[in-house]
Order: C-alpha cells, then sequence, then structure tokens
C-alpha cells in the first residue's frame, strides 16, 4: 500500500513537472499596483511610503492609465505619462481602493489641541454667549468611497464622502466644556478625469456634484444649506490649484428666528452668498515633505468680504504630520457664517491633501 501511494506521487509529480518544462509562457509581469500592494502586505514595518514606492519605480507606467480612458493625441499615439502632486494621490488611491478595510481620506484629517479664536462670534448664544472661551480643540474627519466606476460608458466615477469639523470648547471646563459647533458635510460627486494644457498646466480632473452642509441643530442657532459644486483640478510638478465655483440651492425666506419655533422651515442663512461668496480657489506646494497651501474666497463686489486660510504640514513621524493653520474672514464655521474669525491652531494632521 505504501508502494502504490509513492508510486501514484511520483507519478503526479512527474506530470506536473513535465507540464512546467512543457509549456513557454512565463507568469504574467508584475503591476505598479500589485507591487505596491505586495510590499504593503508583506514588507517592514519600518518602512515608509517614501521606500515603498521607491522599490516598485521600475513597474511604474510609461502612460498616466485614466481609467478606461486611452487617451491618445492627434497622431493616435497614448499620451506619456508625467508625474504631479494631483496624480500621485490618485495614483496611491487606486492601489488601496479593492481593500475594504482602507478607508479612503477626502479632505484632510486633523486634530488641533489649540486653536485660538482673537475674535470669537458670541451673538448666536444669546445670554451664554459671554461664556464662551477663545481656546477650543478643532478636529475634522473626512472620507470618501467610490459607489459606481465608469459610470457613463466606462467614464467617469460616483463618489460618495462625508466630513465632520468639530469646535470643542475642551478647555472651558466652567462651561461643561461643550462643542461649540460641529458641522456635517454628505456629498456625492461624479469625478471625471482629463488630461489638457493649459498655460503649462495639465488639466486632471473635473468633478461635479451636490452637497450639504449643516450643524445639525434647531430654532436660532440652525445652520444650513445646500450646493451645486463644480471642481477644476490643475498641476504642475509639485506645484497645484483647484478652482472650485458653486451654486446655492435657493431656500425659501425664514422671517422668524426663535428656539420655540424648531420646525420651522426656510433660510437659515440669509444673505451667506454675500460672505462666502460663490466658490473658492486652493493653491499648494509640495516641497519635499513640506506641504503649504492657500484658500481663497472672496464675493466679488464692492464690500470684498471672503476669507484666506493658510496651511503648511511638516514630518513629525512617519504616521503623523504637524499642522500649523490660520484663518481669517468669514465662513470658518457655519454658525460664524458672517462672523469675522482670527485664528490661530496647531496640532497633528493624519492625511494631507496630498
Amino acid at each position: 500500500m505504501i508502494n502504490i501511494r509513492r508510486t501514484l506521487s511520483a507519478f503526479v509529480c512527474a506530470l506536473s513537472l513535465s507540464g512546467v518544462a512543457s509549456t513557454e509562457a512565463e507568469p504574467p509581469a508584475e503591476s505598479y499596483k500589485h507591487c505596491l500592494m505586495r510590499i504593503l502586505e508583506n514588507g517592514d514595518d519600518n518602512l515608509t511610503l517614501l521606500d515603498i514606492r521607491r522599490r516598485c519605480e521600475h513597474l511604474k507606467p510609461r502612460y498616466y492609465e485614466w481609467q478606461v480612458m486611452g487617451e491618445t493625441d492627434k497622431r493616435g499615439e497614448r499620451l506619456e505619462y508625467e508625474q504631479g502632486v494631483i496624480s500621485d494621490r490618485i495614483l496611491s488611491e487606486e492601489t488601496v481602493e479593492d481593500n475594504r478595510f482602507v478607508i479612503t481620506p477626502h479632505k484632510p484629517n486633523y486634530l488641533l489641541p489649540f486653536s485660538y479664536d482673537s475674535i470669537p462670534n458670541r451673538e448666536p448664544f444669546g445670554s451664554d454667549g459671554h461664556r464662551m472661551s477663545k481656546e477650543e480643540v478643532k478636529f475634522q474627519i473626512s472620507l470618501k468611497a467610490p459607489l459606481w466606476r465608469g459610470v457613463f460608458n466606462g467614464y467617469g466615477d460616483l463618489f460618495v464622502a462625508y466630513t465632520n469639523t468639530s469646535w470643542w470648547q475642551a478647555y472651558n471646563s466652567g462651561f461643561s466644556s461643550p462643542f461649540r459647533e460641529t458641522n456635517h458635510e454628505p456629498e456625492a460627486f461624479f469625478a471625471f478625469p482629463t488630461n489638457y494644457r493649459l498655460f503649462g498646466f495639465r488639466l486632471r480632473a473635473i468633478t461635479f456634484g451636490i452637497n450639504h452642509q449643516s450643524n445639525g441643530r434647531q430654532g436660532s442657532i440652525s445652520r444650513s444649506w445646500n450646493r451645486i459644486m463644480l471642481g477644476a483640478f490643475f498641476e504642475r510638478d509639485n506645484f497645484y490649484f483647484v478652482i472650485q465655483p458653486w451654486y446655492r440651492i435657493p431656500e425659501n425666506s425664514k422671517n422668524i428666528y426663535h428656539s420655540d419655533y424648531p420646525n420651522v422651515r426656510g433660510d437659515d442663512n440669509p444673505g451667506i452668498e454675500r460672505f462666502m461668496g460663490y466658490g473658492e480657489l486652493n493653491v499648494g506646494i509640495r516641497m519635499k515633505r513640506h506641504h503649504v497651501s492657500v484658500m481663497l474666497r472672496n464675493n466679488l463686489r464692492s464690500d470684498n468680504l471672503g476669507a484666506i486660510q493658510v496651511d503648511w504640514s511638516f514630518p513629525l513621524t512617519e504616521r503623523f504630520r504637524g499642522y500649523i493653520q490660520f484663518f481669517n474672514g468669514y465662513g470658518e464655521s457655519l454658525i460664524d457664517y458672517n462672523a469675522n474669525s482670527n485664528r490661530f491652531s496647531f496640532g497633528v494632521m493624519l492625511t494631507d491633501w496630498l
């Protein structure tokens, strides 16, 4: 019985070896994406993202592969891949999009344990306004997920996203350390990859979608609005800018603001366009491992209302980045949409724009 088993095993082994020897086909070449995933799963814990990318650099595609577009120039030749900060992020997201244990960031995720507003807006809180402290903790959690790839005959992707930004009176123990304001921002948008040149920049993507923003409150401190948003993403090497205009979906005017009328419907933010304008411009540059960006808003009117936010993130550890944020103007939060803020904050960042 033992000899029969050995004979059968030897016969099966011989067949396997002969099959391998007789075939001329080679195993498929490893792709850039699979190389990144393999090292992410099996590599040393001390490897940085830059180390992983460098190990797979030789497999990076010669052409920028935007889903199934297969873009060509006028001669019918594939367009050559040009690396840029927006392109790098898209490729990084695509390497983990099939891993259900990975949550893809949308906007930056950060915690700012020290956030100081020199001119806090106390008016919305009535008699309790004077108890609000200038020192707060500010944090943001933002994520997204692809809902449908290749919506329009293989082109264009549908995403859903959610962003939570909170301003917490953590050090105001005399007032029970309340959350002064929390903004909830769910949205759904289409992303269309592009590859057009404009004044030396490449237009890498266009987005179009609907955005809802609310502070989840009732009565006199209820704030919410809905927008249709368009985005155009440009890059050139380590420099980028994003133009994002929006159109506010109109609401009926509200004449009564009182906590006794929590179910009254209408415009929670009358005249918000005067303070927030009709869009924003984001400009940024990546310098080695440092990232500096500026956000600008303006109502393009004679009163010249708007806002500016300056961000600087820099490496602390392989997992966390230091983060300094400065904001001046209107609309840092919905409760402050018509109040001027002058805020300086610093803390740590988990994920940046880039």
